[in-house]
């Protein structure tokens, strides 16, 4: 049987909204894909294609989060299937 999750992902998977809903819902469930501290220091900003592209508040940790790639993303595409097959971090601009 197939998950309610990778269920509703199919309804949006091709429409105008897909990018926006994968964020809300990626951000939802944020801080139990990657813990208190991490989701502290980061957070998804937006969707480029199979990309999910992660603003990290404190440049700081971006080599931590590199070196931790292989790993966040899987915990991200067990919540999102494979509509997440790439992860970038970026520094959070300050403006």
């Amino acid at each position: 049987m197939e998950s309610l999750s990778n269920l509703l992902f199919s309804l949006y998977r091709g429409t105008p909204l897909h990018d926006e809903w994968m964020i809300a819902c990626l951000q939802g469930a944020w801080r139990e894909l990657l813990g208190e501290k991490l989701a502290h220091v980061c957070r998804p900003l937006s969707m480029r294609g199979l990309e999910l592209v992660v603003e990290v508040s404190d440049a700081a940790w971006l080599p931590a989060l590199s070196s931790m790639k292989p790993e966040l993303l899987g915990r991200i595409r067990s919540a999102a299937g494979d509509d997440v097959q790439l992860i970038s971090f970026v520094p959070k601009e300050t403006a």
